[in-house]
């Protein structure tokens, strides 16, 4: 039988005047939410992703964990569209369930947005969960790189969310359980101020769960503390052994979707929130947010798709916009001239 511990940390940060993330850290159920949508949207939404996943004690399949993280977001978009004051906002969420499916003992992964999920063994610590953000689908395009990527004005921005629309896109994995290894689950207020090798040493160096969550928090504060900051550590201590050698990053099954999300709807009575995050996730100097806030405040008349249009000048060089607004002006003047 599997044999979790666990410790749960979460904290303002020194700047936020509130903390818009969520927590659950129960038996089997752990989830981190990072709220989004001015001081009282992100707070909600975040506390509604945690509450619609603590009503399920007992999950039975990826599928069932899925569909509550899908009902999770009908709630938080239902809550938005009957309180005006909520319109807009949402929330990332990243879950680890300890669950029975077909009388074997797995660990399942949901995630929607940019809060992770690590996997630490003996050997290594892996980032399981994508980042559904702007910049990290930029990066895995090819237009910038992960170095740009950290200091991009748009970082940010999430493509996915709860409280966006429906139906929600969930990524999901099944994984075997491993005695010894370590799950860390955090908003991204912990690696936006700590680096991989960072956090990792940190984990390496405290073994119990409790106190290795506290010590990442209070780096992570230390080192800035620019956003929300909440982390769950999960160890499994006991699991039963398997008939052959799990896979190095115990993936068993995925269940992710590569396609991208529908359009928001055209009925202007329905609309759902656009897929950006311009306040909950900055971690900026003051000012560098408010020229990210700018950004962000463009974007909401956009859905995420159109990304793939504008962003493809974004990586231009300066000196080739000049030339091109140059080229562009001779024309005009040659057509002037010719009428």
């Amino acid at each position: 039988m599997t044999t979790l511990a666990w410790g749960a940390v979460t904290d303002t940060g020194r700047i936020r005047d509130i903390n818009q993330d969520g927590v659950l850290s129960a038996e089997s159920v752990f989830v981190v939410a990072d709220g989004m949508g001015g001081h009282s949207g992100g707070e909600v939404a975040s506390a509604i992703a945690v509450e619609q996943m603590a009503e399920t004690t007992t999950f039975n399949s990826v599928d069932e964990l899925i569909e509550t993280v899908q009902r999770a977001n009908r709630e938080v978009l239902d809550r938005a569209r009957d309180d005006q004051a909520l319109y807009g906002m949402g929330t990332t969420l990243v879950a680890l369930v300890a669950m029975t499916v077909d009388d074997t003992e797995l660990l399942c992964v949901a995630n929607v947005g940019d809060s992770r999920l690590y996997l630490c063994t003996a050997d290594q610590m892996v980032q399981l969960t994508d980042d559904h953000s702007l910049v990290e689908g930029m990066v895995r395009d090819g237009w910038i790189s992960p170095e740009e990527a950290k200091v991009h004005p748009q970082r940010n921005v999430v493509t996915r969310a709860l409280g966006v629309e429906e139906p929600l896109l969930v990524d999901a994995w099944e994984l075997v359980p491993v005695a010894g290894d370590r799950y860390l689950l955090c908003s991204d207020g912990l690696n936006n101020e700590l680096s991989d090798a960072e956090i990792e040493e940190i984990l390496d160096e405290t073994a119990d769960p409790q106190e290795a969550a506290i010590a990442l928090v209070e780096a992570a504060c230390a080192a800035g503390g620019r956003d929300n900051v909440t982390v769950v550590v999960v160890d499994v201590v006991e699991a039963e052994p398997t008939e052959s050698d799990p896979p190095a990053d115990r993936v068993v099954a995925a269940h992710k979707v590569d396609t991208a999300p529908a359009e928001p709807p055209s009925d202007p009575t329905d609309e759902t929130a656009p897929a950006a995050e311009p306040t909950s996730d900055d971690a900026e100097p003051e000012g560098e947010a408010e020229a990210a806030d700018a950004a962000s405040t463009e974007l909401d008349s956009l859905s995420w798709r159109s990304f793939v249009d504008w962003r493809w000048f974004e990586t231009w060089p300066l000196s080739w916009l000049a030339a091109l607004a140059l080229i562009v002006l001779v024309l005009l003047l040659v057509l002037l001239a010719v009428l």
